[in-house]
C-alpha cells in the first residue's frame, strides 16, 4: 500500500509540474514590440513620385492638405516618410487616422506625426497617430536644392 500511495503521489506531482510548465510557456510568448515612427504623412499616390526624387523628406514637408484630401489621393491611402526618406504604407486603421488628422488640422502643409504600431510585411499596422511638430534638430537642418512636387495623377 505504501508503494501505491508513493506512485500516486509521484504521478500527481508530474501532472501538476507539466501543467505549470505549460502555463509558463504560454506566458513567455513574446508580445509584438511597438515601433514609433516620426515623419511626414503623405498619400500613397504622391509618395510614389516623391520617393523617386533626391529629397523626399523635403517634398513631403511641402505636401498640402488640399492634395492629401483630393479624392484620388485619399483613396490611394496614406503612409509616412521617415528617417532618411523611407516610406511605408499604413493599414486601414492608419489610413482612417491619417485622413482624420488632415481633416481636423488647421495647417496647410508640413504634416508631421508620431505614429506607433508594427511593421508587418510592406505595411505599417498603426496603433496610434498623433500630429507633431518638427524637432529642433530637423528645423536646424540646412536647406537643400528645392525640387517641386509633381502633382500628376
Amino acid at each position: 500500500m505504501k508503494h501505491l500511495a508513493l506512485a500516486v503521489l509521484m504521478l500527481v506531482a508530474s501532472v501538476v509540474g507539466a501543467q505549470e510548465k505549460k502555463a509558463e510557456g504560454a506566458k513567455a510568448e513574446p508580445k509584438a514590440k511597438a515601433t514609433m515612427l516620426h515623419g511626414y504623412i503623405v498619400d500613397q499616390m504622391c509618395a510614389k513620385n516623391m520617393a523617386k526624387k533626391s529629397n523626399p523628406m523635403e517634398l513631403a514637408a511641402k505636401h498640402t492638405k488640399e492634395c492629401a484630401l483630393e479624392e484620388a489621393c485619399a483613396a490611394s491611402g496614406y503612409g509616412i516618410f521617415y528617417g532618411d526618406g523611407k516610406w511605408v504604407k499604413f493599414d486601414e486603421k492608419g489610413d482612417k487616422l491619417a485622413k482624420e488628422m488632415f481633416e481636423k488640422s488647421k495647417k496647410e502643409k508640413d504634416f508631421m506625426a508620431d505614429v506607433s504600431g508594427e511593421l508587418k510585411g510592406d505595411k505599417f499596422v498603426v496603433a496610434s497617430l498623433v500630429e507633431s511638430k518638427m524637432s529642433t534638430e530637423e528645423m536646424k537642418a540646412p536647406a537643400k536644392k528645392e525640387e517641386t512636387h509633381d502633382h500628376k495623377h
